[in-house]
């Protein structure tokens, strides 16, 4: 009981906090660069595989498309982010972060691979996974969907009661990405740089 009032609390807390966010604090907004490999476009592409790319304060887009011709998996349960102080952290990958989380609670804090057919390709965000250190709990039914998009911590400070966003220019994050080539995995690795923060 204590529990659902605490988080009942934060929530209304928390949208307190947006409401006056958007009253009086500008958001933060990053440019980035792919600087290993380096690229001008955001992208990135061998024999095998293309990878598009868009981060955010919130999220990664990230696209993959398969150039072979047999089935390739990413293998989402090992991929991982590496923020700019250099921690390495879990990711979910997909559209809907709720249904990752809710996924990633359904299969024991497993994340099973993601085929790519071949010539397809295949699009989503990458977002933190926080839910190995905070689970859903006894009765995840009982979770609601707001309740697990609040409880959603963003790659970079959105707005200044978040952190210092200005901080952050010039440093730089990695994402790891596994791909499974038929029993090979090639971990693929992107530096990313925070070129410029305003806000």
């Amino acid at each position: 009981m204590y529990k659902l009032f605490n988080i009942k609390h934060k929530i209304i807390i928390g949208c307190l906090c947006v409401i006056f966010a958007g009253c009086s604090y500008t958001p933060y907004r990053y440019s980035f660069s792919l600087i290993d490999p380096q690229s001008e476009t955001m992208n990135f592409e061998d024999s095998n595989v293309q990878f598009r790319f868009v981060p955010s304060a919130e999220n990664i887009w990230v696209a993959i498309m398969n150039k072979t011709d047999h089935d390739i998996n990413l293998v989402r349960d090992n991929a991982e982010y590496i923020d700019p102080l250099g921690e390495s952290r879990r990711v979910h990958y997909g559209y809907d972060y709720v249904q990752e989380v809710m996924n990633f609670e359904d299969y024991d804090l497993y994340v099973p691979p993601m085929r790519i057919d071949p010539g397809s390709e295949i699009s989503g965000y990458v977002w933190i996974n926080i839910w190995p250190d905070f689970c859903i709990g006894q009765d995840r039914f009982s979770t609601r969907s707001y309740e697990i998009y609040y409880l959603m911590e963003s790659l970079f400070p959105r707005y200044s009661f978040e952190g210092r966003g200005e901080g952050l220019k010039d440093s730089t994050f990695n994402l790891i990405l596994p791909i499974d080539f038929g029993g090979y995995i090639s971990n693929y690795t992107f530096t990313f740089m925070i070129n410029d923060v305003v806000g």
